[in-house]
C-alpha cells in the first residue's frame, strides 16, 4: 500500500480499518500443500505503547489476540511462529509510583522502577534485595523483548526467551501476560525505533536479547499500536530521522525483500476521513482519543503490505480480520532465502 508522501493520506474503506491492500485476484485456490504456497514461517513483532494512557488499548488489543492467532493458524501457511512484544521506551524514564514503610518498598513499573527506588530510599524493592534485584541490562533498551506483566510478575516465556514460539504452552494466557505492558513508561514514546532496534543484528545476534528472534526464512509482522505520534520535532522525543529512513531501514532487515515485511499499525487517525477518533484530539484514558499521526500512517503506508486502523476503535478484530488477508497474501509471495 503507498500513500502520499506529503499527508500520508490513505482511502478509507471500513470504519477502524483505514488502509488496506488490494488483493490480487485469486487463481483457483491455496495448493492441496500449503506448505507449496509460500512461507513456512512468521515472526510477529507487537509494538505497544506503554505511556500513562494506554489502558484501555492495551486490554483491547489483549481481548483481540485469541480470534487473531486462531484465524492466522486456519488461514495462513505459516504454521512455524515467534510472537515478542516490545514497549516503546527504553525502561530507563519510566514514570515511577512507589509506597514504602519501615523496611521495604512497593513500585511500578518493576521490576525496572526499583533502580531509582533502592537509589532513594534503599529499602527492599518489591520483595528484592536491592543488591539482588533481577534486572540485567536487557531490561534498559530499545527494542527488549518484553517479559513482565504490568505489576512486576514474570510472565511464563518458554526456555527464557523473550519471545513465544508456536508451542508455547497457554499461548493465549502468556500473550496477555506480555502485552499488559503497563501504563508507566516514558511519554517520550518511540515506537519506530523500537521496531528497528527489536529487529536489528545486535538485539538478534548470538547472546543479544532477542536471540533468534527474527529469521531469514520468516515474513516479518510488525503490529504497532499507539495513541501518540512518533514525532521528533522536540530533542529527546521520537524517533530520528523521517518515515521514509524508517522504511529503508526496516525492509534492510529483510535483506531488501520488500515481500518479507507486513506493517500493520493501530494509531491515531483524526486526521484522515472518516477516521474514529476525534480530529484534533489527543490521548486520554477512556481510549477513546489519540494524537494525530501522519508519520506513523505515512511509514505504514510506504510498505506493499501495510495497513493502518484506528487506536481508537472500540474494537480491533475488524482491523485484525482484514489484516489476515493481508499476511496470507505476503506468505503466498514470499520466497524464503536460500
Amino acid at each position: 500500500m503507498t500513500s502520499d508522501d506529503s499527508t500520508g493520506a490513505i482511502d478509507v474503506p471500513d470504519p477502524g480499518v483505514i488502509g488496506k491492500l488490494d488483493l490480487p485476484p485469486s487463481d483457483g485456490g491455496r495448493p492441496d500443500d500449503p506448505a507449496a504456497a509460500g512461507c513456512a514461517k512468521a515472526d510477529f513483532l507487537f509494538v505497544i505503547d506503554n505511556s500513562g494512557s494506554m489502558a484501555d488499548e492495551q486490554a483491547n488489543l489483549i481481548a483481540s489476540f485469541p480470534g487473531f492467532i486462531a484465524t492466522i493458524t486456519q488461514t495462513i501457511a505459516a504454521q512455524d511462529y515467534h510472537i515478542m512484544a516490545v514497549p516503546t521506551d527504553d525502561g530507563q524514564a519510566a514514570g515511577l509510583s512507589t509506597k514504602c514503610n519501615d523496611t521495604s518498598c512497593a513500585c511500578m513499573p518493576a521490576p525496572i522502577c526499583c533502580l531509582k527506588t533502592c537509589e532513594l530510599f534503599g529499602k527492599d524493592c518489591n520483595g528484592y534485595a536491592c543488591d539482588a534485584l533481577p534486572i540485567s541490562d536487557c531490561d534498559q533498551v530499545y527494542g527488549r523483548g518484553n517479559i513482565y506483566n504490568a505489576v512486576g510478575q514474570r510472565c511464563s516465556l518458554a526456555d527464557g526467551r523473550r519471545y513465544m514460539k508456536a508451542d508455547q504452552p497457554d499461548l493465549a494466557g502468556t500473550f496477555e501476560c506480555v502485552a499488559n505492558i503497563g501504563t508507566h513508561g516514558s511519554g517520550a514514546e518511540k515506537p519506530v525505533l523500537a521496531t528497528l532496534e527489536a529487529v536489528s543484528d545486535p538485539l538478534n545476534g548470538p547472546g543479544g536479547c532477542d536471540e533468534g528472534f527474527l529469521r531469514d526464512d520468516a515474513i516479518l509482522v510488525v503490529i504497532i499500536i499507539t495513541d501518540e505520534e512518533d514525532d521528533n520535532a522536540i530533542e529527546g522525543e521520537g524517533t530520528p530521522g523521517l518515515p521514509s529512513e524508517w522504511y529503508d531501514r526496516l525492509i534492510a532487515a529483510k535483506h531488501g525483500d520488500t515481500d518479507a515485511v507486513v506493517v500493520l499499525g493501530l494509531v491515531g487517525d483524526g486526521n484522515l476521513d472518516g477516521g474514529v477518533c476525534p480530529a484534533g484530539g489527543g490521548p486520554n484514558m477512556d481510549g477513546t482519543g489519540a494524537e494525530s499521526s501522519p508519520r506513523l500512517q505515512d511509514f505504514v503506508g510506504r510498505f506493499e503490505n501495510g495497513v493502518v486502523g484506528s487506536v481508537c476503535a472500540t474494537d480491533y478484530t475488524p482491523f485484525f480480520s482484514e489484516a489476515v488477508g493481508v499476511i496470507d497474501f505476503a506468505c503466498d509471495v514470499f520466497e524464503p532465502v536460500g
